[in-house]
């Protein structure tokens, strides 16, 4: 018998579910450079492994507005596969963030986004998370009262599954930083 591609049905019983389904995710994202990455990640199903990275790399902590992330899934039709829409926003507009929309603009990133309990991620080893036109905004309000912020949409079109998640490492998300690695800790 071939072996079968698709995952297999199963039941989804709520009832087998004891656990809250809050929306949202955390008001952080740990973005990465697939270069910096130390091998391809790789992927059982819809789970991707822990990443490792080249000596003096790792992931860039981003701190985001509070209940702004989200991830989305979305259908393309039967044997079309899914698009991965990553949407967040950061507090400010000022040169920081200038200079990072620029790096997320044009380098090869991956995105990992802490879930609750668990960890999704926008990465796959040959296509591009990418913002399409107008995915990244900077708006400084007209009044004082107006939010001042950078707001990012990115898409990974393409891919098997809506969701995609990542085993994260024992110590942490942390203990991956760049900015661990280059200064021993």
């Amino acid at each position: 018998m071939a072996e079968q591609n698709c995952p297999n049905l199963e039941d989804f019983l709520t009832s087998d579910f004891c656990e809250e389904n809050i929306a949202g995710t955390a008001a952080v994202a740990y973005v990465f450079l697939k270069s910096d990455l130390a091998a391809p990640l790789t992927r059982t199903k819809n789970v991707y492994s822990t990443p490792t990275f080249k000596s003096g790399k790792g992931l860039y902590k981003i701190e985001l507005k509070d209940d702004s992330q989200h991830v989305q899934g979305e259908s393309q039709g039967p044997n079309g596969g899914y698009n991965q829409t990553w949407n967040a926003i950061l507090d400010k507009v000022n040169r920081k963030t200038s200079e990072l929309a620029r790096s997320f603009n044009n380098l090869n990133i991956g995105v990992i986004v802490p879930d609750g309990e668990d960890n999704q991620i926008l990465y796959d080893p040959n296509r591009r998370l990418k913002a399409e036109s107008g995915g990244i905004k900077t708006d400084t309000g007209a009044a004082p009262g107006d939010d001042r912020q950078t707001t990012l949409e990115f898409k990974l079109s393409g891919v098997t599954f809506p969701n995609f998640y990542v085993e994260a490492p024992e110590d942490g998300w942390d203990s991956l930083l760049a900015s661990a690695a280059t200064t021993g800790g």
